[in-house]
């Protein structure tokens, strides 16, 4: 099947005029050092033509965008959680409706996190050339082969999903598939607050509330500086350095070095860092609780067992897979509103809404 390169903007505005409600779509891009991922190409298909767009040379991507925004169409993506926030970080929102083949794959007990090559073999007997997979999608020019690759991404991400739909279908499955996918579309539309950064930090539960203070301070600052300069977390400063001047809380240049930052964290940051630990320690009244763990509160191994069963008995009774209903990340986001929020009838768990709370809530 041929494609299209799209080099401009008159081109993509032809092209963007399609009356598919059904776009397969995907990116390539590159993200090592940015915080935000760098487009190095965008494919879509709409059954009938592919069109490989060059978001380095096409000035204007606001047809694509109101292709991808209109409520009329569905875009096919398969595991598209980078995809989502690279679309919302370069157009300024998220697509109006998406259907994800690996989760249609997960509903289908296929496996929660297959791979596309992987499951277009399974699924249409085809095997696909990944040899590309690594490469520099910043690069110009992009070889035969590397655009063949991309191509192939949404030409068979199209009979793929077509497949899959027939079997949602066959089992009564379509609108809890739906829910999922919307479900997953708005978690990607939520950003981390950077006040609450420091929960993210491993074995932030270890400290006391003084070096939570810090953490706090440190976290909040690092995560805006990384959105500023577009630069990913670590690279601003180690989380391990982080977490050592939070418990230390260092006074000088001098003990920063001996806590083994590296040097050249210390002369961006350094005076900016010291900074930060002279007002967190000013400001003990706004210091967090200590983190307490959900592992740590008694019954918390039987509360989980308890779950982990009615999961199950639920997951056999409708079809679904038990790892689908309950990831152990959404079992705990259950017994932390549970046990921390007291049940607050404002934050309801996932495990209480939508498909999930036809099939636990009476049960939970």
């Amino acid at each position: 099947m041929n494609y299209i390169q799209i080099t401009d903007n008159q081109t993509l505005a032809g092209f963007c005029t399609t009356a598919a409600t059904l776009l397969a779509v995907d990116t390539e891009f590159v993200r090592t050092r940015t915080f935000y991922a760098k487009p190095g190409l965008y494919q879509l298909y709409d059954g009938q033509k592919t069109a490989l767009i060059d978001p380095l040379a096409v000035t204007d991507l606001s047809p694509l965008w109101r292709l991808l925004h209109d409520p009329a169409r569905i875009c096919l993506l398969h595991a598209g959680g980078e995809d989502l926030e690279l679309f919302q970080h370069q157009s300024g929102a998220l697509p109006a409706r998406v259907h994800d083949t690996q989760l249609a794959a997960a509903f289908l007990g296929m496996g929660t996190q297959l791979g596309f090559a992987p499951l277009v073999e399974r699924v249409l007997g085809v095997s696909l050339d990944k040899a590309h997979a690594r490469t520099d999608w910043l690069a110009r020019p992009l070889s035969a082969e590397q655009l063949r690759y991309a191509a192939d991404d949404v030409i068979y991400l199209y009979p793929l999903y077509q497949r899959l739909w027939a079997q949602l279908e066959q089992r009564g499955l379509c609108s809890w598939f739906e829910q999922e996918c919307e479900w997953a579309v708005r978690r990607r539309g939520i950003s981390t607050e950077p006040a609450l950064a420091y929960l993210d930090i491993k074995n932030a539960w270890l400290l006391d509330s003084r070096a939570l203070g810090i953490l706090q301070g440190l976290c909040q600052w690092r995560l805006e500086e990384a959105r500023r300069r577009d630069l990913a977390v670590n690279f601003v400063v180690k989380e391990a350095h982080l977490f050592e001047v939070a418990m230390q809380a260092p006074d000088s240049l001098a003990e920063l070095n001996r806590l083994g930052l590296d040097p050249m964290e210390i002369k961006r940051h350094g005076d900016t860092l010291l900074a930060l630990v002279r007002q967190a320690l000013a400001r003990p009244e706004s210091w967090p609780q200590p983190v307490r763990r959900l592992v740590d509160y008694p019954g918390y191994k039987a509360e989980l067992k308890r779950i982990k069963a009615i999961v199950e008995q639920a997951g056999a009774a409708a079809g679904v897979p038990a790892e689908l209903i309950a990831s152990k990340r959404l079992i705990h986001q259950y017994l932390s509103w549970k046990w921390r929020l007291e049940e607050d009838t404002e934050v309801v768990p996932a495990l209480l809404q939508g498909w999930r709370g036809e099939l636990l809530s009476t049960r939970l």
